[in-house]
């Protein structure tokens, strides 16, 4: 084949565009015209004509998220951080982690790191489903549902505390049915006052670069190799420590591609991530591309629930959100269809979705109707039927999850499709 010249980079970069528009998204979005390009089941009760993330008033807010992933896809150039933050339906991390496989395997090269984690097996509570956790040790749990608890949780929404002078954790990633991660670096987020214990590692893979950053409030390790496991030792090694508090850990590595971090705790409403202190500092520290809040679940599970308080937690949320990143574009999810204790349909998840809806479009925030889109006012029924919810008419199992990320993968998609039909170079 005879080699094609360019008379400018300009030039050849369009024809690049061209021929790789031509090859990828002819292949995949010319399928919208039908239900899904996973093959989603077709379910009658769903209603895919609703699948869409709304702009209001356009999408121009998503506009570097989008110019982002062109780079990774054209060029295999650069990083791209997703931040998920929710209740139980996220701390489970069926449906952010679906999101994160369909992301990270749809685009070519940009399978990234695993992201921000919290091992709450530490405090009695159940992990993402994705990672395995071992420890030593006695710890005390801390959450942001807890009211009147004096501590402070971070980004993830908790931290675990323990007053040993020797504790250990372990993690390792799983593999099994779920595509396998790896890192290079380790950021512990902790306590870094003068009181709290060190943290330690025997493991010689880690020891090639140690950084304690007092400023940023967190201590790295960068791996000699690639590993998708580690263990840490946390030790009293002056008397003046008296105990460690861990805030969540970060696992990244140097690759391009798209990391997806997820912080979901069990019960949370909207108010529970405005008791987190640190929320905003450690979420910029994450520099998100994307914040996706899926909340509003809890808000409205009570009958004596209140809509005014409702909305101006949303209205802080959003402004913690862009302290950390002033710029960053925000998707709202509405919470799902449910039952109140098990047998009552709970007709406020419509007020939610509304209210959540409304506020995102006056704050320049995009929303994604998840109560519509999974067929409305007694839906839960029919997913439950199908084999896709619990029995407590409120959470789903892993396929009900991988459904609904699935769903929202697509109305990505969508969006992106369209983004580049504007960027089309003829």
């Amino acid at each position: 084949m005879k080699a094609t010249k360019f008379k400018n980079q300009k030039t050849k970069n369009v024809w690049l565009y061209f021929v790789f528009y031509t090859m990828f998204y002819g292949t995949y979005f010319n399928v919208f015209s039908q239900t899904d390009i996973y093959r989603i089941p077709n379910y009658s009760f769903i209603r895919y004509n609703l699948n869409h993330i709304s702009f209001l008033p356009d999408s121009s807010s998503y506009d570097s998220l989008f110019a982002k992933i062109n780079k990774l896809v054209l060029k295999g150039e650069g990083q791209l951080n997703i931040v998920h933050i929710g209740d139980s339906h996220i701390q489970a991390d069926y449906f952010s982690g679906r999101m994160r496989e369909r992301l990270q395997t749809f685009f070519l090269g940009g399978k990234g790191s695993r992201g921000f984690i919290f091992p709450f097996k530490l405090i009695q509570s159940n992990n993402a489903f994705n990672f395995f956790v071992s420890f030593t040790g006695n710890w005390k749990g801390c959450c942001n549902i807890e009211k009147n608890k004096l501590c402070t949780p971070g980004l993830a929404g908790a931290s675990a505390i323990t007053t040993d002078s020797i504790s250990s954790v372990f993690i390792r990633l799983r593999n099994k049915d779920y595509p396998a991660y790896d890192f290079n670096k380790i950021k512990i987020f902790h306590n870094m006052l003068q009181t709290s214990f060190d943290i330690k590692t025997d493991n010689d893979s880690l020891k090639q670069d140690f950084v304690e950053n007092d400023s940023l409030g967190y201590t790295q390790f960068v791996m000699k190799n690639y590993s998708d496991s580690f263990s840490l030792n946390i030790l009293q090694t002056d008397t003046l420590q008296k105990s460690f508090t861990l805030y969540g850990i970060s696992l990244e590595n140097d690759d391009p591609g798209i990391t997806y971090h997820s912080a979901g705790v069990n019960g949370a409403d909207v108010e529970a991530f405005l008791r987190c202190p640190l929320f905003s500092y450690q979420l910029s520290l994450l520099s998100p591309d994307w914040v996706i809040v899926s909340l509003g679940t809890n808000d409205c599970y009570s009958a004596k629930w209140d809509t005014l308080a409702f909305e101006q937690n949303i209205l802080i949320l959003i402004k913690k959100i862009r302290e950390a990143k002033p710029d960053v574009p925000i998707l709202f999810t509405t919470p799902s269809d449910n039952y109140r204790r098990h047998r009552y349909h709970n007709a406020d998840v419509a007020i939610a979705s509304r209210i959540i809806i409304r506020i995102a479009a006056e704050n320049k925030c995009s929303s994604w109707n998840l109560y519509e889109i999974m067929g409305g006012y007694g839906s839960m029924a029919n997913w439950l039927k199908s084999g896709m919810a619990a029995y407590d008419k409120l959470h789903f199992n892993k396929t009900g999850y991988y459904l609904q990320g699935d769903l929202l993968f697509t109305a990505f998609l969508k969006a992106y499709d369209n983004y580049i039909d504007k960027m089309k170079p003829f």
